[in-house]
């Protein structure tokens, strides 16, 4: 990654997951106001994105939650139902006299337990494990929310829900929840908003028709080449918050799981020091 103010930064995948990390130098951050540009070299292509400026940071005021019951589909999982939540609500001021867009992203970490000495193999039989019945998940939920201040420029933005987190498996103890405020470009809203909306459709004939998804990324040496991605720059506004699980008036269910907690999707047996 280059920019036009003469900044380098190179980035090396270092396992399967497919993320990237700086690696010269080790720390890469940018600078509002620069201009970045993505270069990628792969089985002997060169690719490039348009150019982006990295815009200034939007600060959160504060992030709260209300109870709510909303459509959901728990991950790898089609089924949609109604379920009883929290829906996440942010309050931040917005600049005036400039065009804003924001997206909104999560990291979540929560706390199960499950019913190893149940587990049956395949057969049908009972086949009890000895571990483990506690753990911790680390999840990056894959939904995310993006905003224009286009009727609300300059104004006090309160009560803005991002996400909404079901009680249902999720806050059966304890759950954090980290949310990433990024200002975005306009052309970096536009790409995700057609995303979001693409993931909220339901499959019926009351849903939009889909609109195309153009990145911002190309083949240097064949303009042809259809190249699918988007790379931008952003500022982030970061803030936590903690549910526990005496703290909903409301009947939350039990997670049944029985099965060595170990295997669930980001999950350990390690639980932090500060948890």
């Amino acid at each position: 990654m280059t920019s036009a103010e003469g900044e380098r930064y190179r980035f090396a995948n270092d396992g399967d997951d497919g993320n990237y990390f700086p690696v010269q130098p080790l720390e890469a951050a940018g600078v509002v106001g620069h201009t970045y540009t993505l270069h990628i070299e792969v089985g002997g292509r060169v690719y490039k994105s348009n150019p982006v400026t990295l815009k200034g940071p939007v600060p959160i005021d504060s992030i709260h939650a209300e109870v709510d019951e909303q459509v959901f589909s728990f991950p790898r999982y089609k089924e949609r139902k109604v379920l009883p939540g929290y829906k996440v609500l942010v309050d931040y001021q917005d600049p005036a006299d400039v065009k804003n867009f924001l997206r909104w992203t999560f990291e979540s970490i929560y706390e199960v337990e499950t019913e190893p000495r149940d587990f049956v193999d395949s057969l049908g039989r009972p086949a009890p494990k000895n571990c483990c019945t506690r753990c911790i998940i680390s999840e990056r939920p894959d939904r995310f929310k993006v905003l224009s201040d286009r009727l609300a420029n300059g104004q006090k933005r309160g009560n803005q829900e991002i996400l909404f987190i079901p009680f249902e498996r999720y806050i059966t103890k304890k759950y954090k929840l980290r949310v990433y405020q990024h200002a975005i470009t306009e052309q970096a809203y536009e790409f995700f908003r057609i995303m979001e909306q693409q993931k909220e459709t339901t499959g019926t004939v009351f849903d939009p028709p889909p609109a195309e998804l153009k990145g911002n990324m190309f083949n240097v040496n064949d303009e042809d080449e259809q190249v699918i991605g988007f790379f931008d720059v952003s500022a982030v506004s970061v803030e936590e918050i903690v549910f526990l699980l005496e703290d909903i008036a409301y009947p939350v269910p039990d997670f049944i799981y029985p099965d060595d907690c170990c295997t669930l999707p980001g999950a350990s047996a390690e639980i932090p020091e500060d948890w």
